[in-house]
């Protein structure tokens, strides 16, 4: 077996067969009640989906042919002024994490439910207090195991409340607050990643303009039971134009890969590879790539002598760490266009706003973990939309054994055929057919799919009002 690069996701182990796919369809849920839903996975014997309904929460589960077999209301958690930051799946159970405002106050709560969902555990892992004027507004980050999780509020721009909780022990790690300058969060954050130990560290970025490029420097903190600064990184030259950081485990290694610019952020001249040793300021790689003209004139689809060079309306879609410490980071190109549309009476004019969401080609950037690049791939597709927020559009990144699939629509319609691009650890990849939604009343959301394990993943399907659930197993 050829060894693989990629640091790759194994969890565990459901049909049309299409290119060696066996495919699965469950049966269909009416949506006209529900705000949203969540893909909880499988817990022992049944797959469960909760859902967020219009007067209340449940979780539906379906057997292994996908048929539902049951249905429970969550009357533990009140619906009143809540919002769910996150359903989080355990090996044998399942915790709906969410925030709640009671008499003017505001709380964190987490409750966890075994597979036949009934509350096994309850607990507020955080009081807010009444916040008037600035109530939380709260995001939350998940570690790769996905054993602990941290929710951080965004509501001052001076400052980071955080706070961290153990799940599977139902636990507070700790409880943080970073201050910082005045435009923090507007002008310095930069992103956050989270370790399987509980070690939250906070990226900051400063000078990152052209006026400035020859002071641009990245700041890293950790924040666990102290808040300390493991390091400065100049990085002069260049603007970053978009960035993500992830955590990689194996190696004990912060990673971050983006794109840069040499003058303008909306265009792109390359990508660069950042990697840090948390125990030793000075152990550290900060690598820029240049796109060749050829690449670029791929991508834009014309010779670069017809515009200025680089690559516009471009964002890090995924980081994926390699187990010999490198990156492959994944770049999907789109953009959104808003426009007018006047309708008229005898009584009244009205102006609607369209918005046309485009999605086109994405690439991967591969780079060992001395910052070279190794290898680039351009993979092709063009989607387009109008009004669905992209809902149907982008793709699904499947992380097999030996292998990255990526799952998209080809178009965005009602009746559509579905690709998937096979990505091997050298960059070679094939383009096949997945499936084809004629008369099946299927619409693919590839983008909120679930990996289940090595070897299946489950895609919702909403097609009129009815949500269906695809197991596609390769």
């Amino acid at each position: 077996m050829r060894y693989l690069l990629f640091l790759l996701l194994i969890v565990t182990a459901s049909p049309s067969i299409l290119w060696g796919q066996k495919i699965e369809v469950s049966d269909g849920l009416s949506l006209r009640n529900d705000n949203g839903y969540d893909i909880i996975g499988r817990l022992r014997d049944r797959i469960l989906l909760f859902r967020d309904r219009f007067d209340d929460y449940e979780v539906q589960a379906f057997d292994e042919q996908l048929h539902a077999s049951w249905s429970r209301k969550l009357e533990d958690i009140d619906k009143r002024n809540t919002k769910i930051l996150s359903v989080l799946p355990g090996k044998n159970d399942f915790s709906i994490i969410y925030a709640q405002k009671l008499k003017g106050k505001y709380y964190l709560k987490i409750h966890k439910y075994d597979p036949g969902a009934i509350l096994i555990d309850s607990m507020t892992i955080k009081t807010y207090g009444e916040r008037l004027f600035t109530p939380p507004e709260l995001e939350i980050l998940i570690s790769e195991d996905r054993s602990k999780v941290a929710v951080y509020n965004t509501a001052e721009k001076a400052k980071l409340e955080i706070v961290c909780f153990q799940v599977d022990l139902m636990k507070v790690l700790w409880d943080k607050t970073a201050s910082f300058e005045d435009a923090f969060m507007e002008e310095t954050f930069l992103g956050l990643a989270l370790s399987n130990k509980g070690i939250l560290y906070v990226a900051l970025e400063y000078d990152n303009k052209k006026s400035k490029i020859e002071s641009h420097r990245f700041q890293i903190l950790k924040v666990s039971q102290e808040i300390d600064e493991i390091g400065k990184y100049p990085f002069p030259d260049a603007i970053t134009s978009d960035v993500k950081f992830v955590f990689d485990n194996q190696n004990n290694r912060l990673l971050a890969g983006g794109l840069w610019s040499e003058k303008r952020k909306e265009r792109t001249n390359g990508g660069f590879f950042f990697s840090c040793d948390p125990q030793n300021l000075t152990s550290y790689v900060l690598k820029k790539t240049q796109f060749d003209d050829q690449f670029i004139s791929t991508i834009r689809q014309k010779d670069i002598e017809d515009g200025s060079k680089g690559i516009d309306d471009s964002d890090v879609a995924h980081l994926i760490p390699r187990a010999d410490g490198g990156l492959a980071m994944v770049v999907e190109r789109h953009y959104e266009i808003q426009r007018g549309t006047a309708g008229s009476s005898r009584v009244v004019r009205e102006v609607r706003n369209i918005v046309d969401y485009y999605y086109d080609d994405f690439f991967l950037l591969s780079f060992d973990a001395d910052g070279t690049m190794q290898w680039n791939t351009i993979l092709h597709k063009k989607q387009y939309s109008q009004d669905d927020d992209g809902i149907f559009s982008s793709f699904f990144l499947f992380k097999g054994r030996e292998s990255l699939q990526f799952l998209f629509n080809d178009e965005i319609r009602y009746e559509n055929s579905c690709s998937t691009y096979e990505v091997s650890a050298n960059g070679a990849f094939d383009r096949n057919s997945l499936l084809n939604t004629l008369n099946q009343n299927l619409r693919m959301r590839f983008r909120d799919g679930l990996q289940l394990s090595a070897n299946e993943c489950l895609i919702p399907s909403e097609y009129r009002s009815k949500l269906k659930l695809v197991s596609i197993r390769f």
